[in-house]
Formats: C-alpha cells, structure tokens, sequence
C-alpha cells in the first residue's frame, strides 16, 4: 500500500516537474521513509538537507498540493476577460414626414380689377374654393343662378348678400349661410378697404362618385 502511495506520489511530482527522491536506509538515525523533492538538475526543493531526506509522505502531498493551488490561482489571475461585444446601436428613428400646411388668408391676390377664384379642393360631387373680392358686387339686373347647392362662409373683412326676395344682409367674419341650387341671390356689396375672403362648398347631389 505504500509502495502504490509512493508511485502515486512520484507521478504527482512528475506533473509539476519535480522528482520524488526517496530513502531506503535503515541505518540508526537515517532517513528511512522519508521523502524529498529536487528539480531534474539535482537542485533541492523541498525535504532535502544535503543528501538527508526530511520530509514525510504527508507533508510531500501537502506541498504538492499547495503548488498546485499556487499555479492554478497564478494561471487562473492572468487569463484576461474576453471583453464583451459592445451592442449593436439602436437603429435610428425615421424622421417623421412634416405636414403640407396651407393658410387661406395668406399671400391673398389683390382682386382689385376683379374677384380672384381659388380651387381648393375638386372631387365628383363637390368642389370647395376660395374667393376673394374687393368692392366688387352683383349687378341688380344679373343675378347668380347655380345649378348646385353651394354653403358658403365669409372668413375675412365684409360683405352684403340677398337671396330671392329677402332683404340684404351683412355678412361679418364666421358668418355663414345655404344658397340652394336655382336660387337667384345677389353680392350687393364688398369692403372695398380690405379683402373679403370667402369659402365656398359647391354640391352637386346628381354626382356620382
């Protein structure tokens, strides 16, 4: 059992690069089961004084095995960590498309010479425009007539409307009103100092879309 302890011990020390050296003699004061360590050159390591082994089976296992730890915890401290792969950037935003917006009192024609008409809007059924005027109105003797419905509102400065044989009325910014269609109706008057601006929706209930 001690000669397989013995082999067990020499391979462990074959492992880190040492030999087991160990003694036979049995003189009085020798060194009889007794173990030492020394490199293959010869040079003592551990339970070696001169040609005189110290060590016992014990206390070689015990330094071997404190050799292990000592080269793994060297090896184990200068293994670097394998750096973590940086994450991938987060994929931009796609920027939003800005609205197209259109202001109807803004760049208003000078409708001096005439009233200035603004489509706005043409689809089957209906058409919505913008009108702008400038002292103009309805000559007495030629009325509008429409074969469509129209709404219309005044957005902006002032204007006199009559419709069949109601009498005339003022017409201020947000006032609206319904002119059915072959209904005779007269502009009888615009400020002149100022735009009129106003927004008509024509309807058209015989259309298809």
């Amino acid at each position: 059992m001690a000669d397989e302890r013995t082999e067990t011990l020499r391979a462990t020390a074959a492992h880190r690069g040492l030999r087991l050296v160990s003694s036979r003699r049995r003189k009085p004061g020798g060194d009889f089961g007794l173990y030492g360590l020394r490199k293959p050159d010869g040079t003592p390591v551990f339970g070696m004084e001169g040609k005189t082994l110290t060590a016992s089976v014990e206390e070689v296992e015990a330094y071997l095995r404190d050799l292990t730890r000592a080269t793994w915890s060297k090896s184990a401290g200068s293994a670097k960590a394998r750096p973590r792969p940086k994450p991938a950037p987060a994929p931009r935003p796609r920027p939003r498309p800005k609205l197209r917006v259109a202001n109807l009192l803004e760049r208003l024609p000078a409708a001096k010479r005439g009233e200035a008409f603004t489509d706005l809007l043409a689809r089957p059924g209906v058409r919505i425009e913008r009108i702008v005027s400038r002292g103009q109105a309805t000559p007495e003797d030629a009325p509008m007539v429409q074969e469509h419905d129209e709404w219309v509102l005044l957005l902006q400065g002032a204007a006199g409307i009559r419709i069949g044989n109601s009498e005339e009325t003022v017409l201020g910014p947000g006032d609206h009103l319904w002119i059915g269609r072959g209904e005779r109706h007269w502009v009888t008057w615009t400020a002149s100092d100022r735009p009129t601006v106003w927004l008509a929706v024509h309807l058209d209930p015989g259309a298809r879309p």
